[in-house]
């Protein structure tokens, strides 16, 4: 091939955006928060972490902007919803 017709290109840079988390599996949960799955189930049984979501497929997913708030503390607990709980803890 001719020189003059040899052309350089750049490689072509791409732009990779994380993707925001948005539905989290329990086993994803764990790996973020750093504790096992069986901890994820039971924090979600005891109130601590939000209720997961059924997805049409079946799958069990916790919404990971509710499971921050949680984290945050901004969340409300489910027994704020009890008038007679939230009451008894001077809210």
């Amino acid at each position: 091939m001719p020189a003059e017709r040899m052309t350089h290109t750049k490689p072509i840079e791409l732009a990779v955006e994380a993707r925001p988390l948005a539905y989290v599996s329990a086993k994803t949960l764990g790996v973020l928060m750093d504790i096992s799955e069986s901890t994820i189930w039971e924090w979600t049984r005891k109130g601590y972490l939000p209720k997961p979501r059924k997805m049409p497929s079946g799958a069990t997913r916790w919404k990971w902007s509710e499971v921050e708030n949680f984290i945050e503390g901004n969340a409300e607990s489910p027994d704020d919803y009890d008038p007679i709980l939230r009451a008894s803890r001077g809210r």
